[in-house]
């Protein structure tokens, strides 16, 4: 395997724990070294790939090797100019980009059996999601996810708790505190587990009851959230009776100002979690005769899933299908863009809302709570 200098190493493992910052400091060229070649077709093939993202990458071995090439599967850390570093599960892999021969974004890994948005874990697809929803200001505590986006959603601005901390529990707790603390925000916590989980049952949860945080901080649209998914699919299909939709890759103020009409927004923080996705299109219908918006959703693009938010239909055309076509419209861009999951977050008290869903063939994947001090 290549080092940071281009060298062999036999042990690309025994690395230092500063690597991806030591790769953002290797300069593009340096003295007494030849220039690197910044537009080789691995350079291209790479420049696409999504930093944090779990990416596949086929790359070609040395002269004289038993096989010309091999393939890496791991989360992209880092890349500069000459280099990639990616962590598969057995060991941390520096990559000459000029031998990258091809490259791609892939789905979290398969944990379970089962359909395509079935089969991944409740872990991998809460990362997944932050990815679809992302905050202003974000930290990692080893595989927690600290948010914070001026106080615009309970999504944006709480510790995703998945994984391992890096930290004993109560020493985590400590430090996310802290954390908010230094951004004038109360902490907030995002634990999950299976359907119907009991939050004393996860550690991290039962700490922070003991800590006299509450499930849902009061507030009953937090205490259970449904984290619902399908196959895109098995939505049923627009039809030529179905109202006209159009997506946008840009978020117009038209939009926003429709968008604002369903929930309290923060002007600034609201517009840049709303497009900070690596991928994003802003479906709405406009009613024929005004040429208003009066329905809206919002679709997160991710490599084999697609991600549904903010779906709003104006009161006075409810119940006309405005809401389920947006979503066929959702399903038809995944079907023709290689996503054959999406996923969505209801609410657990909008007992209408999961029955909608359900109706279009969703299921409930896992659910999460939000953990608050009651004074927050």
């Amino acid at each position: 395997m290549p080092d940071m200098t281009g060298d062999p190493t036999h042990d690309p493992a025994a690395e230092t724990p500063d690597e991806s910052a030591r790769l953002s400091a290797v300069p593009a060229s340096g003295e007494g070294s030849a220039a690197p070649a910044t537009d080789t077709p691995g350079h291209r093939l790479s420049a696409g790939l999504t930093i944090g993202s779990r990416v596949v990458v086929r790359y070609r071995l040395e002269e004289g090797s038993r096989a010309r090439a091999t393939d890496f599967i791991g989360e992209l850390i880092a890349r500069n100019d000459d280099f990639l570093i990616v962590d598969t599960k057995k060991e941390r892999v520096k990559l000459i980009r000029a031998d990258v021969i091809a490259a791609k974004d892939v789905p979290p890994p398969a944990s379970r059996p089962g359909p395509a948005h079935e089969r991944v874990s409740a872990d991998d697809l809460e990362k997944l999601m932050a990815k679809g929803w992302v905050a202003i200001d974000t930290a990692g505590l080893g595989d927690w996810v600290l948010r914070s986006a001026s106080g615009f959603t309970g999504r944006a601005n709480s510790a995703l708790v998945v994984g391992d901390p890096s930290l004993p529990v109560d020493r985590a707790i400590d430090y996310v505190e802290r954390w908010y603390a230094e951004r004038d925000a109360p902490p907030l916590f995002q634990v999950h587990g299976e359907p119907g989980f009991a939050v004393e049952d996860v550690p991290t949860g039962a700490a922070l009851l003991e800590r006299g945080y509450a499930a849902g901080g009061g507030r009953p649209d937090w205490a259970r959230v449904l984290v619902m998914t399908g196959l895109s699919a098995n939505v049923p299909p627009l039809t030529t009776e179905s109202v006209p939709v159009t997506a946008d890759a840009t978020l117009s103020p038209e939009w926003l100002m429709t968008y604002g009409r369903s929930r309290s927004v923060v002007p600034g923080a609201t517009e840049a979690v709303l497009t900070g996705s690596d991928g994003q299109l802003f479906l709405s219908v406009r009613d024929e005769a005004t040429g208003q918006i009066i329905g809206i959703g919002r679709m997160a693009i991710h490599p084999g899933w697609a991600g549904i938010f903010g779906v709003w239909v104006d009161p006075e055309h409810r119940r006309r299908g405005i809401a389920s076509t947006m979503v066929s419209a959702v399903a038809m861009v995944a079907r023709e863009n290689a996503m054959p999951a999406i996923y969505l977050q209801v609410s657990g008290d909008n007992a209408h809302g999961v029955a909608f869903w359900r109706g279009l063939g969703f299921g409930v994947h896992h659910e999460y709570t939000y953990l608050a001090q009651p004074s927050a």
